[in-house]
């Protein structure tokens, strides 16, 4: 199902030193030398993951800019100060309805027309995880313009103008959907926020990369983004109950859940849905501290049920 996110970010040296010649490799999965730091970055393993990644500069540019070791290099050594800020990144999810080609073809067009038709140097990558879900494009754009055969001396300010944010989800949405029905598909996406759309529902937090990982690599079994998550998404199921109750004391029937009619009922049949939520994660727990006593497969070895 395709879904809307333009996420921007900046790119600073400020936190912990940060290279941003090894972002350009994480992003493009390729190897590249930290000139000014004399150290290799090497992302050539997570390959499979990258399907495609391409330099996009305005009409005149340097041959140099469109070698990724010779532009963030170049970006590198712009930058004297210990804080500055390197590049600015935006990452927009692309629709898994759309091929790889199609999906890399719509955020490369929205790129050139949004990002290098300002002046930006901007390299694109797709990526495709391994989950086989979120096929999304990580776009990483120089902080300032092409001017001759070098950077400017001085950085476009109003690159960092919201209202240009704005527009810029919004021209990316209307793209996507561009993209969506050209290739007949039904679905459509929406930049606008939920409060915006009139839609009385908690957004859901972002779950960082860094989480996902620790849950991958078994770091911590249950990081507490995802704790939060199913928190929002409990309190969202529990929205319309409550919204109800407050307005008239009683809930209308829902047919499409196949509940009961009163608030009581829907109540009744909510906290059910609870407890097996519970049951379960005490269960996988259970199993995962003894796995010995989880493949005999009996009762007695089960973790007893949970009291509501």
């Amino acid at each position: 199902m395709a879904l809307f996110r333009l996420e921007a970010k900046v790119f600073s040296r400020e936190k912990r030193g940060r290279s941003v010649i090894a972002a350009a490799a994480y992003r493009a999965g390729t190897k590249l030398v930290d000139e000014v730091r004399e150290k290799t970055f090497d992302y050539t393993r997570r390959v499979r993951g990258v399907i495609q990644s391409a330099i996009l500069a305005p009409d005149g540019s340097p041959g140099w800019v469109f070698d990724p070791s010779q532009l963030w290099n170049t970006v590198e050594r712009s930058e004297k100060r210990v804080d500055a800020q390197l590049a600015r990144e935006f990452i927009l999810a692309v629709p898994p309805e759309l091929s790889a080609a199609e999906q890399f073809q719509v955020a490369a067009d929205w790129a050139k027309k949004e990002l290098v038709g300002l002046g930006m140097v901007a390299e694109i990558s797709l990526h495709h995880p391994a989950s086989g879900t979120n096929p999304h494009c990580h776009i990483l754009c120089t902080m300032r313009k092409i001017d001759g055969d070098k950077f400017s001396a001085k950085k476009p300010r109003e690159w960092n103008d919201k209202v240009l944010l704005v527009k810029q989800r919004e021209t990316w949405a209307e793209a996507v959907n561009a993209a969506l029905e050209k290739a007949g598909c039904k679905e459509r996406v929406d930049h606008r926020s939920l409060k915006e759309r009139g839609i009385d529902r908690e957004p859901a937090p972002k779950i960082s990369v860094e989480a996902v990982a620790m849950k991958r690599k078994g770091i911590v079994d249950d990081p507490e983004q995802f704790k939060a998550a199913r928190r929002v998404k409990m309190r969202n199921e529990a929205m319309h109950f409550f919204k109800s109750i407050k307005q008239r004391g009683e809930v209308k029937q829902i047919k499409q859940r196949g509940v009961g009619g009163t608030w009581w009922e829907q109540s009744i049949t909510f906290a059910a849905s609870v407890k097996a939520q519970a049951e379960k994660m005490v269960k996988d727990t259970w199993r995962k501290l003894f796995p010995a006593r989880a493949h005999a497969h009996t009762p007695a070895k089960e973790p007893p049920t949970m009291e509501m």
